[in-house]
């Protein structure tokens, strides 16, 4: 039997998408999952990330249930310590650092540099000045 090179593409972005999903499914079930996040914030944000960091399809595919999950968990984090800023903020870099390992599996190396640009906090321009004279 001969396949297509069209339908063995698709059945290996399958199988590749299936894999991501049940190694994301053992990390899942460890962590509760207060609020599924809406399907659509999930998806612009991964379409967002696709246009910046130049994603193949396969690449957006397994980014989309790390997404759901990180967005979910960031949703319960804020939720549970909302009155407690310095424990939210430490388990918001613990999910972030989580998040980046996951995807150094998926991304390519100068994709997972400019994610880690991306999410540096802005620094102050020389000059600016901090009010302190």
């Amino acid at each position: 039997m001969r396949y297509s090179p069209a339908f063995l593409t698709a059945l290996c972005l399958s199988l590749a998408t299936l894999s991501a999903k049940a190694q994301m499914a053992d990390r899942i079930t460890e962590q509760p999952t207060p609020r599924e996040a809406s399907r659509q914030e999930v998806v612009a944000q991964t379409r967002e990330m696709a246009n910046r960091l130049h994603l193949n399809e396969g690449q957006y595919l397994q980014l989309l249930p790390l997404n759901r999950t990180r967005l979910s968990t960031l949703s319960g984090i804020n939720r549970e310590y909302r009155n407690d800023a310095a424990t939210r903020a430490a388990k918001s870099a613990e999910l972030e650092a989580q998040f980046e390992q996951e995807c150094s599996r998926i991304l390519t190396p100068s994709q997972l540099s400019q994610l880690q640009r991306d999410a540096q906090p802005a620094t102050t321009p020389a000059g600016a000045g901090n009010g302190l004279g």
